[in-house]
C-alpha cells in the first residue's frame, strides 16, 4: 500500500470502524494516501517524534506533538531495554498520547519514525485500556517488522556499520519481535496493567471511558 499511499507500516484498529490508525512517518503520503485516512475517519495526527526528527512537510490534519523520549532517540542498546525506559520514565508523555486517542473525535492517528516502538508503546496502552487483549496487541505490535525493513534497512545498516554489535543495532531498528512486547507488557503489568499505568501517568476517567466506548462502537 506504501507505493499507492506514500505511507508505510499501515494498519487501523477497529472493524468497521477503525477508532485508531498506526503509521510510519507520513511526509510522504500522496493524494491516495489522504483519501485512506479520510476514509479510515482520521480526524488528528499524534506526532510522537522529538522537534529536530520533524521535517517540514505534514499531514494535511491537526497535528499534536508528543516527544515521546524527551531527548535524542536511542541509536543503540535493545528493545526491550529502551521500552522499559520509556514506561518507567515517560509514563506522563505515554499517557498524554493515549489521552488524545480518547479525545479524539474520530479516528486518531499515531505515528513516530518507524510506527514500531514509540507508537507500538502507545497503540498497546490504548489497546489494552479498550479492552483489547494482550495476544491482539502483540500481533499488532509483530506485524512492523516486515513493514519497516525495506524502508528503514539502509539507516540501520549505516549505524549497524559503526559498530562492534551490529545484530542489535539491527534489531532494534528494523525488527519488533513478541517478546519485546511481551517484555513490556511484564512492566506495565508491574501498575496492575494498563488501565491502572494510565491512571498512575494523569489520564482521567472519562478518557478511559472513551476508549472503551470507541472500542466498543468499532466491533
Amino acid at each position: 500500500m506504501a507505493n499507492d499511499t506514500g505511507i508505510f507500516n499501515l494498519r487501523t484498529i477497529g472493524a468497521p470502524t477503525p477508532w485508531l490508525v498506526r503509521t510510519g512517518a507520513p511526509e510522504q503520503i500522496t493524494e491516495t494516501g489522504k483519501s485512506v485516512l479520510a476514509d479510515a475517519l482520521v480526524t488528528v495526527v499524534i506526532d510522537l517524534r522529538e522537534p529536530n526528527e520533524v521535517p517540514a512537510r505534514r499531514a494535511d490534519l491537526p497535528i499534536i506533538n508528543i516527544p515521546l523520549y524527551g531527548t535524542t532517540p536511542p541509536a543503540i542498546g535493545t528493545l526491550e531495554a529502551v521500552y522499559e525506559s520509556l514506561l518507567r520514565d515517560r509514563g506522563d508523555a505515554l499517557a498524554k498520547a493515549v489521552g488524545v486517542v480518547a479525545d479524539a473525535q474520530g479516528a486518531a492517528l499515531v505515528h513516530c519514525t518507524a510506527g514500531k516502538d514509540r507508537t507500538g508503546l502507545v497503540v498497546a496502552l490504548a489497546r489494552l485500556a479498550a479492552g483489547d487483549s494482550e495476544s491482539d496487541v502483540i500481533d499488532d505490535y509483530a506485524a512492523s517488522g516486515a513493514e519497516v525493513r525495506p524502508v528503514r534497512l539502509a539507516h540501520a545498516e549505516t549505524i549497524a556499520a559503526a559498530s562492534e554489535d551490529s545484530a542489535s543495532i539491527m534489531r532494534l531498528h528494523l525488527d519488533s519481535p513478541p517478546a519485546a512486547m511481551h517484555h513490556a507488557l511484564a512492566v506495565i503489568a508491574e501498575w496492575g496493567g494498563a488501565t491502572e499505568y494510565l491512571r498512575a501517568h494523569g489520564i482521567t476517567e472519562a478518557q478511559l471511558a472513551a476508549l472503551r466506548i470507541k472500542a466498543s462502537r468499532a466491533a
